[in-house]
């Protein structure tokens, strides 16, 4: 399926995937760990993130899978770190835990 390393909770797809591999797709988003990266010609175009997860997120703040998820697409989309708040930057690198740096 979906790219993915064993470290991170995100996956890049490409538009073509996403089409041939929606209901697995979305079977995986129920899962609050897990974001995708949709990609249209390898340029990052939106962040896929289930519904449960979403509200979840919305109404306990951002935690820092989120803040890694901004960072890995901050990467993706060319930018820079010096465009990363402090405070992004330590959540991100928290120390695992799904409440780190909250």
């Amino acid at each position: 399926m979906a790219e993915k390393t064993s470290e991170s909770p995100v996956r890049i797809i490409g538009s073509r995937e996403l089409h041939q591999n929606l209901p697995g797709i979305l079977r995986e988003l129920e899962n609050d760990a897990v974001r995708y990266v949709l990609t249209v010609h390898g340029r990052p175009r939106a962040v896929l993130i289930g519904a449960a997860p979403y509200l979840s997120m919305i109404t306990e703040g951002r935690g820092s899978s989120e803040a890694l998820v901004g960072l890995q697409l901050t990467a993706l989309l060319g930018g820079g770190l010096e465009s990363v708040s402090l405070d992004d930057l330590e959540k991100a690198l928290g120390d695992g835990h799904p409440n780190a740096g909250d």
